[in-house]
This record gives C-alpha cells, sequence and structure tokens, in this order.
C-alpha cells in the first residue's frame, strides 16, 4: 500500500506553536486553500508550503496549492467517517470523483487510536466503484508527536472512536483549485512570513509500513454503506509506529 510516515518532521517548539494556531482557529468553518505562490498569513499555512517543499517537492508537477484542515477530538465519540480525499463540489455537481495528487496528516499529540487506511480504492469516476471490496490489507498509524503519514487519497481511511482530546492538521496536494476553496481569511496579527516565525524541520526518511505479526482482534466498522470486520492489532502498540496487516 501507498501509506508512509516521517517519524517527527518538526520539534517540539514548532509543534507547540501550530497547535496554538489551530486551538485559535477551532472551529474551521470549512476546509481552506493555500495556493503554491501564496505568502503564508499563518503558522498553519507556512507549515504546509514548507513541509511539502522540504518533502514532497521534487516527486510532483503541476501542483497548484492546498486543501486544508484540521480534526480536533473533543471527546471519546469523536471519530472520522470512512471515506476516501477527494473534490466533493465536483461529486456532486458532476457526478464523478477527482482526487488529489497527494494526501498527509500531520499529528500533534500521542493516541493509542490509530488511523486507519484500506487498500480498497476507488476505481472509477463512481463513488460506490471500490476494489477490493472487502479490503484484503489494512495500514494502521498510531500518532505521535509532530509525526507526519502520507497516502494515496483514493485509499479509504478514518478514525474509530475513542481519540479524546486528539489534534491533527491534514492537506491534500492539489493539481488544480477545487471550485469554492479560498483562503482562512484570518490573518495573524503578528506572524511574519520570515524564517523567524516559521517552523523548525528535521531530516527523517520515508518509512513504509511494517508487517504486523503479533496477536490481533477483530474490529467491526461501517464504511462504504456496508458493515465489515476488520484484523487489527491486539494490546499496548507502541505511539509512532506504522503497521500493515493482512485482512
Amino acid at each position: 500500500m501507498n501509506v508512509y510516515q516521517f517519524e517527527k518532521i518538526v520539534n517540539g517548539f514548532s509543534c507547540l506553536k501550530i497547535l496554538h494556531e489551530i486551538r485559535d482557529f477551532n472551529p474551521l468553518s470549512r476546509n481552506a486553500w493555500i495556493g503554491i505562490h501564496d505568502e503564508p498569513d499563518n503558522a498553519i499555512e507556512a507549515y504546509i508550503l514548507d513541509s511539502y517543499s522540504f518533502l514532497f517537492e521534487d516527486q510532483f508537477h503541476g501542483v497548484v496549492g492546498f486543501e486544508w484542515w484540521f480534526h480536533v477530538m473533543d471527546n471519546d465519540r469523536s471519530m472520522i467517517t470512512f471515506h476516501a480525499d477527494h473534490d466533493e463540489a465536483h461529486r456532486i455537481q458532476e457526478g464523478e470523483m477527482k482526487y488529489p495528487l497527494l494526501s498527509t496528516c500531520t499529528y500533534f499529540d500521542q493516541d493509542s487510536n490509530p488511523t486507519i487506511f484500506l487498500n480498497a480504492q476507488h476505481k472509477s469516476k463512481f463513488e460506490r466503484h471500490v476494489e477490493p471490496w472487502p479490503p484484503t490489507e489494512a495500514v494502521f498509524s498510531y500518532p505521535s508527536r509532530g509525526k507526519m503519514v502520507a497516502y494515496d487519497p483514493t485509499y479509504i481511511h478514518g478514525i474509530l472512536p475513542g481519540s479524546k482530546g486528539r489534534t491533527s492538521l491534514w492537506y491534500n496536494v492539489w493539481g488544480y483549485k477545487p471550485n469554492y476553496m479560498e483562503r482562512v481569511g484570518i490573518p495573524r496579527r503578528g506572524f511574519l512570513s520570515d524564517t523567524t516565525h516559521r517552523s523548525t524541520f528535521i531530516g527523517c526518511p520515508s518509512i513504509e509500513p511494517t508487517a504486523y505479526l503479533g496477536e490481533t482482534k477483530t474490529i467491526g466498522l461501517e464504511c462504504n454503506h456496508k458493515r465489515i470486520d476488520l484484523i487489527g492489532p491486539l494490546g499496548a502498540i507502541p505511539a509512532g509506529t506504522l503497521w500493515k496487516v493482512q485482512q
């Protein structure tokens, strides 16, 4: 599966700075946009532009900007419904699935509840055309502060309930600007786009998922309008790890 992680790409002070911005912006009324040539107005936008340049710039051509949002899990019932990242406005208007070039998630807390990625992918323009179904493989990403996970946007993914207090920042890399995407429009007073206010990045290699060979459990979830049972790791799994489990 095309899911991989960077164990810690920003230092602790940078994490706290971005986390403070997220808490000030929360709740975000809609997903926001930052163009690849735009000047950042806040630490979140600066992080997105800089992390893309630091990690991914040589891998993609024709990138025009980034859609970004965050999740702040307020209680143990909070979850992210299983889905694939796509241009929702285009799907609603044209009935066609269109995808970003890459999707990412950066964690700002340690948490024992993983983000789950399924090898089930949308194989055509139609939302319900998903293969293989049921999925034959799943990747479990366990959060730790400063970790980023990058993934193919066509993979169905989500987070089950049980992550109270968890905060994560997500962005999609786009080769075009989806309709209705706009800047967040809230410049941060005192923010300067020079290096003084930018995140400090830590060079680290990308790491692919490790095959999980330990004890497992069955996880029931609702996905693609159907209920399925996944096989996942059992017990205390170390924070910051990335595991691949055959189904």
